[in-house]
């Protein structure tokens, strides 16, 4: 999971101020890193820093066109060298954004070897820059028909995720996804500026008017004053399968993903989950229910009103702290977690609470919160998750590489809760999370559910 945004002015406006702004609201998708890049006539200027987003050497990014990344590390170095935006030289120089993991499967090291590409890269982003930038290179002359040829093979043999904005210096911008499109990406308008961007709160923000999102057998080229649009669904077999984790956490609640309001989802995960937690403890022994800021609000809220039960925000969270769930590594996670949450005692001593969270991943903020909750009195305690039991690692670019790390791998929801020291742990069922979102659009017929089993 990384942020990507991408901007073209017709009009030839200078605009890296609302290409950073667009980027500034997709800080939430990544932390270790950020970059933009511009190019002013065929003059490549770019920034880029290690950490949180910030204005400085901005103003001397010029040109009419440029793309913006955040950076949330999966594997690989937290180094300059590998923030993106990435830049390939040749006849035809290509700078490239990505969101999301391919895999290096053996179809895909033998077409590099076949065409002489290096694949013992940094990231799987420069591999796909190298991929990208090789077939384009092989032509002198560049036109929309050879474009949309070439992403078609790409999309063909590459296997993964992958939501990416392209500059070909010199010809114009080229915008296309995976099959299944398991990353967001959307695109909008103002006036004669187009804007890409892997969230809809980006184009809000800015007052730019959504088009549409851009699905797996989109392939979008923006050039010459205009935007060229090719659909090769059928050609690619297009099956459409979005994380639904995104729903769940990744995304801004005030974003919009395939039509289906990111806050209305997670408000409908609590009010399908109440039904389950009614069968499970008796509602009337508890005084509040408490969320674990900030997604699991909208969720904790339903809850609340479904049960009749008052929502206190009894935790509260440093807002200087950043994600923990996509700091670098667990050490960092750890130190973190204690500065980011706190408890009001007053709503917690001798009170039994239902606590909300949106996901229970490795485990360390959940353990962290109990015991805080016990040292300041809680009497009983019950925590619900908006999402089902996650056992499996992600290779579609969320940071959870290894089973071992996970909570639920090793134990049942009776053995966390006895690890928590705790009365009860409830999660999601899995038909019911992918309800709470196909009740919003259900031409969503299926889900990269794969964390899940």
């Amino acid at each position: 999971m990384c942020g990507i945004t991408g901007l073209i002015s017709i009009s030839n406006k200078k605009v890296i101020y609302d290409l950073y702004e667009s980027l500034y609201h997709l800080q939430h998708r990544g932390q270790d890193s950020y970059g933009f890049v511009t190019v002013n006539n065929n003059i490549i200027n770019y920034s880029k820093n290690k950490g949180l987003i910030s204005e400085n050497n901005i103003d001397d990014l010029d040109g009419n066109i440029g793309i913006g990344h955040v950076r949330y590390r999966t594997f690989g170095k937290i180094g300059i060298t590998e923030t993106q935006p990435l830049i390939k030289n040749g006849k035809h120089k290509v700078i490239l954004v990505h969101n999301g993991h391919i895999s290096l499967s053996e179809q895909l090291i033998k077409f590099c070897k076949y065409n002489k590409i290096n694949y013992d890269t940094n990231s799987d982003s420069e591999l796909l820059l190298n991929i990208l930038s090789n077939e384009i290179n092989k032509y002198d002359i560049l036109t929309d028909d050879i474009i949309q040829k070439i992403i078609y093979h790409l999309i063909i043999i590459i296997e993964g995720s992958f939501s990416v904005i392209a500059i070909i210096v010199g010809y114009g911008m080229v915008v296309f996804k995976d099959k299944h499109s398991i990353r967001p990406l959307i695109y909008g308008k103002k006036e004669n500026d187009y804007l890409i961007s892997s969230e809809s709160v980006s184009l809000d923000c800015l007052g730019y008017d959504t088009i549409n999102d851009i699905y797996g057998g989109d392939i979008l080229i923006f050039r010459n004053n205009q935007v060229i649009k090719h659909d090769i669904s059928k050609s690619i077999n297009f099956e459409m399968k979005p994380c639904i984790f995104e729903w769940i956490y990744l995304a801004r609640a005030d974003s919009t993903i395939y039509g289906v309001s990111v806050y209305q989802a997670r408000m409908k995960m609590g009010e399908i989950l109440a039904k389950k937690i009614k069968k499970e403890i008796i509602i009337n022994q508890f005084d509040y229910v408490v969320p674990i800021p900030d997604a699991s609000r909208p969720c904790a809220q339903s809850i609340s009103t479904a049960l009749n039960i008052p929502y206190i925000e009894a935790i509260i969270k440093n807002r200087y702290v950043n994600r923990t769930f996509i700091m670098s590594n667990q050490k960092l996670r750890q130190k973190n977690i204690k500065k980011k949450l706190n408890v009001i005692s007053q709503f917690v001593k001798s009170k039994n609470l239902i606590i909300v969270d949106d996901s229970i991943v490795r485990g360390n903020t959940m353990k962290h919160i109990t015991q805080l909750l016990l040292k300041k009195g809680a009497n009983k305690i019950v925590v619900v998750s908006c999402s089902p039991e996650i056992k499996f690692k992600n290779k579609y670019g969320i940071d959870i590489p290894n089973n071992n790390d996970l909570i639920s791998y090793h134990k049942t929801p009776e053995e966390i809760a006895r690890y928590y020291q705790i009365d009860k742990v409830i999660f999601q069922d899995l038909k019911d999370l992918t309800k709470s979102i196909q009740f919003f659009n259900n031409t969503i017929k299926n889900f990269e559910l794969s964390i899940f089993g």
